[in-house]
């Protein structure tokens, strides 16, 4: 992930402390001690990332903000506001001025690795919603649930695509896979245009959705592909989401977009087994770096014959054992997989009446509402001086 840093700081102990945490880490570092300096260096070399204080000689910091989301070479470049300023006003326009985060002095070194290196792994999306799905139970047909989700977004006039990661690496078997093959039918069948115009791995199903297979952007190679990475942040690039259907265990390629979700949805059924499998992709998770907000959980019902498998009821036991969000509880039988099998459709659209239709939606609406900017900044806490330097606040 390290790439090159420009730093556009005047305070000489904060910019040798983030230079020095930042250069630990592999990062290029290039620095600046005024405003329209950092401007010219941001056109000129096209940093991946920009740290930027605000009370600056000349221009300050929101004026530089403000240009640089405008240019034309430096739109897109990730803006980490780091500044004593902290009042909710100051805070509300930096981020209208265009920042993509805001941290407040005094910061340590680890809070700051932390933030670069989210917007740096947001990057890969190309600014598009991450929503990353995994199975942690053993029931076919749960990737339905992703399929139905995009479907609905859809509806919403979303532009959507499908990253189907779920057999990368051999994660899973691909009994499970998006248009996964069975007894001779394809589940929401795929169609491949004619055209050659299509990026590789990326297929079309009769639904208009859109699917991007990690293996074929791969092309046989073992572990990561910085190609697939770049056709990843291509396609992000012209989506408002992008829906992972990720693998139970993740490999280096997958634990890259896991850390580049912006939400994670765990898939389990409410059996003890699976509600422990669940539980330890939680923590597996937060190794990785994800908070707990950024997790929710949707419960299924395999059976669709538990009648007190309510997300009313559900929901204490959920918070309190696996400490996320639940979502929803769907019912999920035999009879309803085989309807969906044989109508090669999203559910939502060949029975929007069933329940399980309005299910699937209330977790589309969840998708569509949920709050991605995440909570508002949090003045940093003290900490004992012999145990790690902090950056102090502006004099």
């Amino acid at each position: 992930m390290p790439g090159k840093v420009l730093i556009i700081e005047d305070d000489p102990t904060s910019l040798r402390l983030i230079e020095y945490a930042l250069k630990q880490r592999g990062y290029q570092v290039l620095a600046t001690v005024n405003g329209l300096e950092g401007i010219i260096t941001a056109q000129k070399e096209e940093p991946d990332l920009v740290i930027l204080d605000i009370m600056l000689p000349g221009i300050d910091g929101f004026e530089v903000c403000r240009r640089l989301h405008s240019g034309s070479q430096t739109a897109r470049i990730p803006i980490l506001i780091i500044s004593a300023k902290t009042q909710k006003d100051d805070i509300n326009a930096g981020f209208k001025a265009g920042a993509n985060d805001y941290l407040l002095k005094p910061a340590s070194p680890t809070e700051i690795i932390s933030r670069v290196e989210s917007l740096l792994s947001k990057k890969i999306t190309g600014q598009a919603r991450m929503v990353s799905f995994i199975n942690t139970s053993d029931i076919a047909g749960l990737s339905m649930i992703m399929v139905n989700v995009a479907a609905a977004l859809v509806e919403q006039e979303k532009q959507v695509t499908l990253i189907d990661a779920s057999n990368s690496s051999k994660g899973r078997s691909g009994k499970d896979k998006v248009s996964s093959k069975q007894q001779g039918r394809v589940i929401l069948e795929v169609e491949t245009p004619d055209n050659g115009s299509q990026e590789p791995g990326l297929e079309t199903l009769p639904s208009g959705l859109r699917v991007l297979h990690v293996d074929d952007a791969l092309d046989g190679q073992d572990g990561v592909s910085e190609s697939s990475l770049d056709l990843i942040q291509k396609i992000g690039k012209a989506n408002d989401y992008l829906l992972v259907d990720l693998p139970l265990k993740p490999n280096y390629f997958t634990s890259s977009i896991i850390k580049a979700s912006d939400l994670l949805v765990i898939l389990s059924d409410y059996h003890i087994d699976n509600l422990l499998a669940a539980k330890n992709t939680v923590t597996l998770l937060k190794f990785l770096g994800v908070s707990p907000e950024k997790m929710g959980v949707v419960l299924v019902d395999p059976e669709g014959k538990t009648p007190n498998l309510t997300a009313n009821n559900m929901k204490p036991y959920i918070e309190a054992n696996l400490g996320i969000t639940l979502v929803e509880v769907v019912s999920f039988d035999a009879r309803m997989y085989q309807l969906i099998y044989l109508d090669s459709q999203p559910v939502i659209q060949s029975n929007p009446n069933q329940k399980l239709a309005q299910d699937l939606k209330h977790i589309a609406r969840y998708v569509a509402t949920y709050n991605y900017s995440g909570p508002e900044p949090k003045q940093s806490k003290k900490v004992n001086p012999l145990t790690e330097v902090r950056i102090d606040a502006d004099k």
